[in-house]
């Protein structure tokens, strides 16, 4: 927030990067692991762009979708282990040396298994017999698949995924009742797990691949180059005034937002740092003000073109394309946030809270020129 006029403005979502690594609890990567990031990152944009437009840039070479699936795993997959700290005790400044196994097992299991994975579905391994070299790599992935589960989404989540990924070892059990099925050994398992378009190389990442990858690209540009600026201060330029205007605010810019990224925990930190403390400001409780930035945040998987990775895996399980979904979602979306501003509203109303002042508020025309001007670029640069 700047300090002009006493306007209140946002200057740069990227500006809370540090805010976020602590509530996420992430390392902020500098020097070669930076760089190394930066790289695979743009990797792994050219993975995408060549295979989802048959570019053939490999020449004499076109990658399966398993292969390519794992080309992306090989990029993105190791650095789960350097980003996430394995424990709350861990350091963020620097990366421990079991982090760095992990990163360099990961990479070695990834790349071994793309490099085997079209002969695997020539000679059908994920149901035959495949060589130990490959199963030893599948064993070295399911273990470190399970440990980035954990780091990333907790005990809860992989206590829960877990037992399903050991299910086929058991599934002869007589207590399993109606739950039995037939039973495989733990390297018919792991081929399964790896080699098969059913498990790892399955619905998720293939929605992943094909169409988030896309979607993430375009909501990261629209943010790089200002949107998240525009439409926080639009929404203090539109909403500012109004009865709990500051709640409002938050509401409105957090639906904006949602459009872009999707993501729950992006919208929190790129526009609770500004509305928390504008609507304790106002009147609004730290508990409700908190509260009402976390409903709104979490509309954003519901709010299209961007929404959820949920909504990605559904257009594949239902047989449908991504735009239908989106489209259906408009109305459910449209609704989720009437309700926030209908709830905002009577609060307000109950408590005489009154909105913020106009003149601390960014022009209702010209909320931010160069932010609106690079946001309506943005789908021309991607």
């Amino acid at each position: 927030m700047t300090d002009q006029a006493t306007r209140v403005v946002f200057d740069d979502p990227h500006q809370t990067g540090p805010a976020e690594a602590e509530t996420m609890r992430t390392r902020s990567l500098s020097g070669v692991w930076r760089w190394l990031l930066i790289g695979l990152t743009a990797i792994t944009i050219f993975l995408c762009i060549n295979q989802q437009f048959t570019l053939r840039f490999f020449v004499g070479f076109t990658p399966l979708n398993t292969e390519y699936f794992y080309l992306l795993i090989l990029c993105m997959l190791p650095f789960t282990f350097v980003i996430f700290p394995g424990s709350g005790k861990a350091r963020l400044d620097r990366v421990s040396w079991y982090d760095v196994i992990l990163f360099v097992g990961t990479a070695i299991a990834s790349a071994y298994l793309m490099v085997n994975i079209r002969k695997a579905a020539e000679l059908g391994w994920e149901f035959g017999d495949p060589p130990r070299p490959v199963i030893w790599a599948g064993y070295l992935m399911w273990i470190v698949l399970m440990e980035a589960l954990r780091r990333t989404g907790g005990w809860s989540l992989l206590l829960s995924v877990f037992p399903f990924t050991v299910y086929p070892l058991f599934a002869g059990a007589s207590w399993l009742g109606p739950l039995k099925g037939s039973q495989s050994d733990l390297a018919q398992t792991t081929a399964y797990h790896m080699l098969s378009t059913e498990s790892l190389l399955g619905i998720p990442i293939q929605a992943f691949a094909d169409v988030v990858i896309g979607f993430l690209v375009f909501g990261t540009a629209l943010m790089m180059t200002g949107a998240g600026k525009f439409f926080i201060n639009l929404s203090f330029a539109l909403c500012g005034t109004f009865r709990g205007g500051a709640a409002k605010v938050c509401i409105f810019a957090s639906g904006l937002l949602g459009m872009m990224s999707g993501s729950i925990v992006s919208n929190v930190v790129t526009a609770g740092t500004m509305t928390i403390p504008t609507m304790k400001r106002t009147g609004f409780s730290p508990s409700y003000s908190g509260a009402i930035e976390a409903c709104a945040s979490t509309g954003a998987v519901l709010a299209p073109p961007v929404m959820g990775a949920t909504a990605f895996v559904m257009a594949q399980f239902m047989g449908t394309t991504y735009a239908e979904v989106a489209i259906a979602a408009i109305i459910p979306a449209f609704l989720y946030y009437a309700g926030r501003f209908m709830q905002v509203d009577s609060y307000a109303a109950r408590r005489g809270l009154k909105g913020l002042p106009r003149q601390e508020l960014p022009s209702p025309c010209r909320p931010s020129r160069k932010a609106g001007t690079n946001a309506s670029l943005t789908p021309l640069r991607t």
